[in-house]
């Protein structure tokens, strides 16, 4: 990911960890991949459940990842129920920004 010109950073791995580590406790024993999309300027995430079988994808904004410190980021996602938004809105994508949740279809 390069939300500037030289590249990522320590600080962009860290809030970006942040939001994997979310994902991982709301989504157990699921597969989580992650890659930065340019065209969209966000972190895009897949997650694969094995029970129910399902794919959610969510897109978080770079706007949302500078907006919030790592440390708050968790909670904030919690209080906009963003795992309970993912797994209503299977086949569509939730797209996260620094002003809240919306939903997409593909």
């Amino acid at each position: 990911m390069a939300w500037g010109t030289t590249g990522i950073t320590e600080d962009e791995l860290r809030r970006i960890a942040a939001v994997r580590e979310y994902l991982s406790e709301q989504f157990p024993d699921s597969s989580l991949r992650d890659s930065y999309d340019p065209s969209r300027l966000a972190q895009v995430f897949r997650i694969e459940t094995d029970e129910p079988s399902s794919v959610y994808t969510v897109v978080i904004s770079t706007e949302f990842l500078k907006d919030h410190v790592p440390s708050k980021s968790g909670d904030l996602l919690i209080s906009w129920r963003l795992a309970e938004h993912l797994r209503g809105a299977e086949g569509k994508e939730v797209r996260v920004m620094s002003w809240g949740i919306d939903t997409q279809d593909v």
